[in-house]
């Protein structure tokens, strides 16, 4: 969408610039559209260079003019300069590479030899040099600008993540799980308005840490929170709850759907072998759920209700998976549930 967005803004700025151009001789016009268009590449993708380039050749047709065909040819060099720029060039731009871009986009001067012999050696001396300059400075100034406000929006971005993110297993924190709560609640109907809460716990983590030391512990806990994230869904939400314990927010999911993922989950990690110093160990996990909807059951009450179906299975034995409903809560299922 980004693109595209890019597309449509660089667009306007080429449409913008052909609105507004300096007249030589008759249907022959001077203006700043270029700029927008070698730029579209660089910031916006290959695609938006295309998609930019297109509009400003159709833009130029609907003008009309003995120069068309001339005006045309100078986008397509212009457009040509971008897309090669936005495909071969590199990510980020300092004032050479945009130099070097300009350069390229001042090719399109040559596009003037498409007219009569005349014609182009009369208006080389006229917009020759002025059409260059426009063009080498417009992307060098433009794109410097440009640059800077990608940098600091990529900044705010990685910010952003990292403030929602735990440092160690690159889940979710419970900043984001209290952010997606206050959403959930302001939801009153559709499939994302329930779901269930699956909360996992490393069994006997402390004796992980106590014996391979804790640089191993982060290696299995990390571990743990990629096989869980890998055997969910991208809508779905997975937090560092507390310690080693994960929670799985599993949106629009009937129970026994739930307990089956848990299941799946547990047997997976169960399976997992580690390595410290030539001893080899495995862990298991211990689940707990609990169901959730917008209108009566709050995600809260349901990770109250998921945490103690996983104190059960602790006290079961671990390596087990319990569930514990709301009391009055409806349940969507597609058989039967356990409790």
């Amino acid at each position: 969408m980004e693109r595209y967005a890019s597309a449509i803004l660089f667009s306007c700025g080429a449409i913008a610039a052909m609105m507004n151009p300096v007249t030589l001789n008759s249907g022959y016009v001077f203006d700043a559209r270029a700029v927008f268009i070698a730029l579209a590449g660089p910031f916006g993708g290959a695609i938006a260079g295309v998609i930019t380039g297109v509009a400003a050749g159709l833009t130029r047709f609907l003008i009309g003019g003995s120069g068309t065909f001339a005006g045309i040819a100078g986008i397509a060099v212009a457009m040509a300069a971008g897309v090669i720029f936005a495909r071969f060039g590199p990510r980020r731009q300092t004032l050479r590479s945009l130099a070097i871009l300009g350069l390229g986009t001042a090719t399109m001067v040559f596009s003037l030899l498409l007219t009569d012999i005349d014609t182009a050696g009369s208006l080389f001396r006229r917009v020759g040099l002025p059409l260059t300059l426009v063009n080498i400075l417009g992307v060098m100034l433009l794109g410097y600008v440009l640059e800077g406000t990608r940098r600091g929006t990529d900044h705010l971005r990685v910010v952003e993540f990292n403030a929602d993110r735990d440092p160690l297993t690159n889940l979710f924190n419970r900043r984001a799980l209290a952010q997606f709560a206050q959403n959930l609640r302001r939801q009153e109907t559709g499939d994302t308005a329930h779901g269930c809460v699956v909360l996992f716990d490393i069994d006997r983590f402390k004796s992980v840490n106590d014996r391979y030391g804790h640089a191993r512990g982060d290696v299995v806990l990390r571990t743990v929170a990629d096989t869980i994230t890998h055997r969910v869904r991208r809508s779905d939400v997975a937090v560092r709850y507390g310690g080693e314990e994960i929670a799985v927010i599993l949106i629009g999911t009937a129970i026994d759907d739930a307990r089956r993922v848990a299941e799946q989950i547990r047997g997976v990690v169960e399976e997992l072998v580690f390595e410290h110093e030539n001893q080899h160990f495995s862990v298991t996990v211990s689940a707990g759920i609990s169901a959730f909807d917008a209108d009566g059951t709050q995600l809260e009450h349901a990770l109250d209700f998921a945490d103690r179906a996983l104190y059960r299975a602790k006290n079961a034995g671990r390596n087990r998976t319990e569930t514990l409903l709301v009391p009055g809560l409806e349940v969507v299922s597609t058989g039967s549930t356990a409790s």
